[in-house]
């Protein structure tokens, strides 16, 4: 299984290039086997190709509690309502704020066979989805927010971090 990318990367801020069903760049069944797989091993609700260094418009993400994968998905429609959630990443481990998202998406994406698919999301889907897709266009959650809260959120961080390393025991 492929390493996951970090915030450092430049492929996070690269447009991904589609999937190509008709010459496959890679083996779709084992792409998505390894996306579901890494996506679960790093404890996600949803994990992009372009987090494990692969340059292709693939996702997968957890919906109805079962992993779906999306292969060059796009958003068709984006409800008027928002919501704010607080979003991570995991190419940002440990930095968490609120983004506002729209409430529901209407999508279409191709399965792991290339067959078309179209569904709606909304709540947290919704917004894993939306996560996921701006992943397929070199777009990432630190777009959505303030500079003063990346700043408190990167302090957050910092604290989470040092309590993973130490295994949340305090030393003396």
């Amino acid at each position: 299984m492929r390493d996951l990318v970090l915030e450092d990367d430049p492929i996070l801020r690269k447009r991904c290039q589609p999937f190509d069903f008709d010459n496959p760049q890679e083996d779709p069944q084992k792409l998505a086997a390894e996306l579901v797989e890494a996506m679960y091993k790093y404890e996600g609700l949803g994990l992009s190709a372009c987090q494990i260094g692969v340059d292709l418009k693939v996702f997968t993400m957890i919906y109805e509690d079962k992993p779906i994968v999306c292969f060059n998905p796009r958003i068709t429609d984006y409800s008027v309502e928002t919501t704010y959630m607080r979003e991570g990443c995991l190419s940002f481990p440990g930095l968490w704020f609120s983004v506002q998202r729209h409430y529901g998406v209407s999508v279409t994406f191709a399965n792991v066979d290339g067959g078309n698919m179209s569904a709606s999301f909304i709540q947290l889907a919704a917004k894993v989805f939306q996560h996921e897709y701006d992943h397929m266009l070199g777009k990432l959650y630190l777009e959505y927010a303030s500079a003063y809260m990346i700043k408190n959120a990167r302090r957050k961080q910092k604290l989470w971090n040092r309590k993973r390393k130490n295994n949340g025991s305090k030393s003396s």
